[in-house]
């Protein structure tokens, strides 16, 4: 599936154009049965369901073959509805867990992620047509130290439902229906290929139960899940961006005499890599991160090394994450850099209205500038000058070329923070 919110930027064309609607799938029971195991595993599991799987979002793209619209599906019921049917016989015990903290006998965490899914038309008629879905789960086992055990990806057959061509509810029903019937037929193999996977088994004979089990009131964290956000999967056919296209990424998250602003650093990281990943070349991509993103830093590569390197054709990205100060004068916005003091901003700081400025005189395709920061003062991406107050701010949007489109975390008083649950600024995680 490919990251509908990274694409959406790149094909701004389209933006007027009405979308299809969105549609929360029912769940349906689906009547498991338990698997033939060969040999139980002498574990106790629990599985972690994420938000991804919980309500699992699926934007079919218009073609022939797929259903067209935005769907959300309710995986996480589906598993819990069927998981012990079909994991307890593999485990002596299988529990359900959101998260920490977890069950003090638990042995092993199990994270299922949806790797792939497809829904498609398997052939319309006038009266009644055939929904299919298929899905691949990836499944990792992680001991209660955080070390990855075995994972694996599972993949069920095509399930195809019958529905009522006119009537909606049908239509809904039997996508529900083949959905959590590709989950079941899923964790049905994935209990058979686990209870037959040597690394799992040797875990159990070379770690010992008692050993895992003994080392869990030393307190450590267990264990550590990455986002779902957190590595880029585009494919060749993926790649919507070329050889002239430029960014410039910056994240500051410690700050020379400021407090740090949370995962700026590693979000701006991973914005390279997706930017890679969609085709930008990594010589084309200034990063600045902490102390390289001074005021100067910033200076020179948004008033200096960008514009000596862009062609006419050029898509241009500039990320920003990190602090950001308003002048408590005239209210104008703030990047704050490392270097910055939001006591002298005008001395310190890079202000917003140079840096559209700057970027709207560039003679290029488009510009496209995210921001997760916020800039009213009012608390966490935002700085202010001792004893002063925090200000509403308003978006002036007349000094944006037409060319550029702006994302921002805030607006007015709102507040851009992060998650420690994510380990990602909330405006990045949700772009990405």
């Amino acid at each position: 599936m490919k990251r509908v919110g990274v694409l959406i930027i790149f094909l701004l064309p389209f933006l007027t154009v009405g979308c299809a609607g969105h549609y929360n799938i029912p769940m349906v029971d689906v009547t498991a049965t338990p698997p033939d195991i060969v040999q139980k595993i002498p574990l106790n599991a629990a599985i972690l369901i994420t938000d991804q799987m919980e309500n699992y979002t699926f934007t079919g793209q218009a073609n022939e073959s797929s259903i067209y619209g935005t769907y959300t599906f309710p995986f996480g019921q589906m598993i819990k509805k069927n998981v012990f049917t079909i994991l307890s016989p593999a485990f002596n015990k299988a529990v359900i867990v959101k998260g920490k903290p977890y069950p003090q006998d638990i042995d092993v965490i199990i994270v299922p992620k949806v790797e792939k899914f497809q829904h498609w038309y398997s052939g319309a008629g006038a009266f009644t047509s055939t929904v299919v879905a298929k899905i691949s789960i990836k499944l990792a086992v992680y001991d209660m130290k955080g070390a990855l055990v075995w994972e694996g990806i599972i993949s069920s057959p095509k399930v195809e439902k019958i529905y009522s061509t006119p009537i909606t509810g049908d239509f809904l029903g039997a996508t529900g229906g083949a959905a959590a019937e590709s989950v079941v037929a899923a964790l049905q193999e994935a209990a058979k290929v686990m209870t037959s996977s040597r690394e799992i088994h040797t875990f159990v004979s070379t770690k010992g139960v008692s050993e895992t089990i003994a080392s869990k009131p030393s307190g450590k964290e267990l264990p550590i899940i990455k986002a779902d956000v957190d590595k880029p999967f585009f494919g060749v056919t993926d790649k919507i961006l070329g050889d002239n296209d430029m960014a410039v990424v910056i994240g500051v998250e410690k700050y020379q005499d400021l407090p740090a602003s949370d995962y700026s650093s590693s979000d701006a990281k991973l914005i390279k890599e997706y930017l890679v990943s969609l085709g930008v070349k990594e010589r084309n991509i200034e990063l600045l991160l902490n102390e390289r993103a001074t005021q100067s830093s910033i200076k020179k590569t948004v008033e200096t090394w960008l514009p000596n390197r862009i062609k006419s054709d050029s898509k241009v990205v500039i990320y920003y994450s990190g602090h950001g100060a308003p002048d408590t004068k005239n209210g104008d916005a703030y990047i704050v850099p490392f270097d910055g003091d939001p006591n002298y901003l005008e001395d310190t700081g890079y202000p917003l209205k140079r840096l559209y400025d700057k970027l709207g005189k560039l003679q290029v395709a488009e510009v496209i500038v995210l921001l997760d920061s916020c800039f009213s003062g009012a608390g966490g991406r935002s700085v202010l000058a001792k004893g002063a107050r925090p200000l509403v701010m308003m978006a002036d949007v007349s000094v944006l070329s037409s060319n550029m489109a702006v994302l921002s975390a805030t607006q007015g008083t709102q507040i851009s923070s992060s998650s420690p649950e994510k380990g990602h600024g909330i405006f990045t995680y949700y772009f990405l």
